[in-house]
């Protein structure tokens, strides 16, 4: 097993903040030999839940986000997102029917239908007054990512 490398960091909780935060992230995992498939994907899900939590919990005012990510090498991210907006389990929340037209869609969901395709894990809990969510994501290899993408699946 290989040694784990972990980032933290605290957010205002605002869209504004996310791109550098994602910069950061994306030149912290690449430093550390992650591949750029399975940063980006692990960004996806991450900007998914960041944005619903400013959007959402924090209805675009902001508050308080605390973010610790772990890069296992060779290919394994993992995150705690924790947040003091209402109690939501992201987890709950009805896969989104991706095979109904689009008039016939519920509006939202389909982010964190995203985030549930991808992730091999996606907890949530709440302790307290605290939101916390725990996803992770293992691409197995660079090449049996890319064969999976081109066949139509997720990595």
């Amino acid at each position: 097993m290989n040694p784990s490398v972990k980032m933290s960091c605290s957010l205002q909780g605002t869209v504004d903040e996310l791109p550098q935060f994602f910069a950061r992230l994306e030149e912290w995992a690449e430093g550390l030999g992650a591949s750029m498939a399975l940063v980006s994907s692990f960004s996806l899900m991450l900007d998914e839940l960041l944005t619903n939590v400013a959007m959402h919990a924090y209805q675009g005012r902001g508050g308080p986000v605390a973010v610790a990510i772990e890069f296992e090498a060779p290919a394994h991210l993992r995150a705690w997102l924790r947040d003091h907006g209402p109690a939501y389990d992201p987890t709950a929340r009805k896969s989104a029917d991706t095979g109904a037209d689009i008039e016939e869609r519920d509006i939202g969901g389909l982010g964190v239908h995203f985030v549930k395709q991808l992730a091999d894990q996606f907890i949530y809990r709440r302790e307290g007054d605290v939101n916390e969510v725990f996803v992770s994501r293992t691409l197995n290899s660079p090449a049996a990512a890319v064969k999976h993408m081109n066949d139509g699946g997720d990595a």
